[in-house]
């Protein structure tokens, strides 16, 4: 499987489980990823919230935070492979 840095310098690598991606991508969040964040109107109501993420999260929640939208892999596109029929 791969992981592909999509921001400049962009880069590819092969990995070859799930995990050993999964602590690459995870080597790349800030603390603001790692910690959450929340979002306030002008009027202090609660408007959206990025909840935190840590080591044991799943790659979909890393890669949907601000740092790993900056990656894509190709897991998913083979456990959708899987699955069409």
């Amino acid at each position: 499987m791969k992981l592909y840095k999509l921001s400049s310098p962009g880069w590819e690598k092969d990995f070859q489980t799930e995990n050993e991606l999964k602590q690459e991508l995870f080597t790349w969040l800030c603390d603001g990823c790692l910690e959450g964040s929340k979002y306030f109107d002008d009027d202090g109501k609660l408007e959206y919230e990025d909840l935190p993420v840590n080591a044991d999260s799943s790659l979909n929640e890393m890669l949907n935070t601000a740092c790993g939208c900056e990656f894509v892999t190709d897991v998913f596109e083979i456990r959708f492979e899987n699955c069409r029929d």
